[in-house]
């Protein structure tokens, strides 16, 4: 007997579950902050790979005009490659046809940088404490740390926020909130150099920096027809010429959790691609599911 039910159609069912219970491992290793709350990590570097400490990425958002709910996907841009949303997006301000950009908005842009970190306290999650997890910092938190490491600030800290013996320095990630009722980073800072509790051996140190979690291969990384299917299905409700995979929300969820910044009503090509603005408008996107 022939029925549409085959071995086809099951190895693509346990591929799918195989995938979710991948993603699901990989981002129960990320922080969650809440507003009000004050947390303390080091930062981890990769010592086998320096130049891999850490992984900036651009992030696509907007609202499924066929499920309802939010789309994400990694931009292209960050791996070098052309991206059709970026094309699309800068191709509708080329006009200058407030018809038409006014249409392109609910398409978002945020920038983010993630980092291994070693838990020193978590009023959220205390049994983080003592663990490497992965810090995933918005513009705000981002431009501390690498002031801190790199910038103005680096005569003081420098290669002291990556050093876990007694001569690094701990950030302290305070989270408060501005008057438009979202979280902000601003007070955060790194502190004077002090030794962590627990790690009283050039062993244990060592083992941390094992510990390192590899970033760059966190997010699925799409091809350009992947991301022009999943924008033509999901922005213009068109057919797919593919299958497509919309499964993003659980990597949006997370990273939107704990990363909103100053609220902005206005909105602009420039002021997107900089990101000043970016988790208030996810806000403003996620009020209207």
């Amino acid at each position: 007997m022939s029925t549409k039910y085959n071995t086809s159609l099951f190895e693509t069912l346990k591929e799918t579950i195989n995938n979710k219970n991948n993603t699901e491992s990989i981002f129960k290793d990320f922080m969650k902050t809440e507003a009000g709350k004050t947390y303390i990590v080091r930062l981890v570097p990769n010592v086998q790979n320096i130049n891999l400490s850490w992984f900036e990425y651009s992030q696509h958002i907007w609202k499924s005009v066929i499920t309802g709910k939010i789309i994400s996907v990694i931009c292209p841009n960050t791996y070098k490659d052309k991206c059709p949303i970026c094309e699309h997006r800068s191709k509708i301000w080329a006009t200058k046809d407030q018809t038409l950009i006014d249409q392109i908005k609910p398409l978002k842009k945020s920038d983010k940088c993630i980092y291994n970190v070693y838990v020193i306290s978590d009023p959220s999650n205390p049994d983080n404490q003592g663990k490497v997890k992965i810090l995933n910092a918005g513009t705000q938190l981002d431009k501390i740390i690498k002031s801190a490491g790199f910038g103005e600030d680096a005569a003081e800290f420098g290669q002291k926020i990556f050093d876990l013996s007694e001569n690094g320095c701990n950030l302290q990630i305070k989270v408060e909130t501005n008057e438009g009722g979202y979280p902000t980073y601003t007070s955060s800072r790194f502190k004077s150099p002090s030794k962590i509790d627990g790690l009283d051996s050039e062993h244990k140190i060592n083992e941390v920096y094992d510990s390192f979690i590899q970033l760059d291969t966190i997010y699925k990384r799409k091809s350009y027809n992947e991301v022009k299917d999943l924008l033509d299905i999901h922005f213009f409700g068109k057919e797919a010429s593919n299958e497509v995979d919309t499964i993003e929300n659980e990597e949006f969820k997370l990273e939107t959790s704990s990363e909103a910044e100053d609220k902005k009503d206005t909105f602009s090509l420039k002021s997107d691609e900089n990101d000043e603005e970016e988790d208030s408008r996810i806000k403003d996107i996620l009020k209207d599911l």
